[in-house]
């Protein structure tokens, strides 16, 4: 009775150990994505300092002292409402470049091969799903390779809810250098030299606004499709360079912890799955269960 109580605490305490991993990585990305709101959607710095909640040389939640000067202290009138004055509305087009990936057929999909980043490869919502990989071995052309920091943009969808249509995820670096996207995604990059980057692209997508914007563009009967305008047309609010570059700064910190946990995760998943069937089947012993529970208050 001991060894299985004993058994229990182990695989007790790995799944604990994943269920934190799990809900910190949750915490920080809503961390992100509120981040971005505040600044990008909703102007809160600018308006803070337009009525006069923040001054140079004071800090506010998620508005450090250094970045006052970054913000200006005025809202002005635009074709899509208030924007903060300096900033400008340009097409996304002329900001990223838009791929489609690689139409395959099933007997390209191997146990091994390049990574296939895929329509499952995209949580619902958007960010990126970890267990939706697969694996080709089949023929593609230099545009469909994808790196880690792409972003990639689902562009089908079963039915028209557009629950994932029109999200997107960046491309995480567990997986190698390179990999390949499906047809069923974009993928699209910053313009060298611009003033975007990956992550301020990826979080602007997932932001409620824009995704009603671009997924809009979708159309079909029972596959509903996003032709690539939808990542083209869309008119956005471009902030100044070294504000994307301020905002990339903390939000890449939080993607690198974020993909760290996951890698911790998945450790741990498979040092369970392996101790499981052992210490069930009494092939792994634990000696002295009773000394072992009592060092644990058990």
């Amino acid at each position: 009775m001991d060894e299985q109580r004993a058994i229990a605490h182990i695989l007790g305490t790995l799944d604990d150990k994943i269920e934190n991993l799990r809900r910190q990585n949750e915490t920080l990305e809503a961390m992100a994505r509120a981040l971005f709101r505040a600044w990008f959607v909703d102007f809160e710095p600018v308006r803070a300092k337009l009525e006069g909640r923040w001054r140079r040389g004071e800090s506010l939640p998620g508005l450090p002292a250094h970045l006052y000067d970054l913000f200006p202290d005025r809202l002005v009138d635009s074709e899509l409402g208030e924007i903060p004055e300096g900033w400008r509305l340009e097409a996304l087009g002329d900001h990223v470049d838009a791929v489609k990936g690689v139409s395959y057929k099933g007997d390209g999909l191997r146990d091994y091969g390049l990574p296939l980043h895929n329509l499952n490869s995209i949580y619902e919502g958007g960010g990126y799903k970890y267990e939706g990989i697969k694996y080709y071995a089949g023929e593609y052309a230099d545009r469909h390779v994808v790196q880690p920091g792409d972003v990639i943009v689902a562009n089908t969808e079963q039915g028209h809810d557009r629950l994932l249509i029109g999200y997107a995820a960046i491309v995480p670096r567990l997986f190698g250098a390179h990999g390949i996207a499906s047809h069923h995604l974009y993928r699209l990059r910053p313009k060298p030299g611009g003033s975007l980057t990956a992550a301020f692209l990826c979080h602007l997508l997932n932001s409620p606004q824009m995704h009603d914007v671009v997924s809009g563009y979708a159309n079909g009967t029972t596959v509903n499709m996003l032709p690539i305008d939808g990542v083209q047309k869309p008119q956005i609010v471009l902030p100044p360079r070294p504000l994307v570059t301020a905002f990339d700064s903390l939000a890449s910190n939080i993607e690198q912890r974020r993909e760290e946990m996951v890698l911790e995760s998945r450790i741990l998943a498979g040092l369970r799955d392996k101790l499981l069937p052992k210490l069930i089947s009494g092939e792994l012993r634990i000696r002295d269960a009773e000394a072992f529970l009592k060092e644990r208050g058990l």
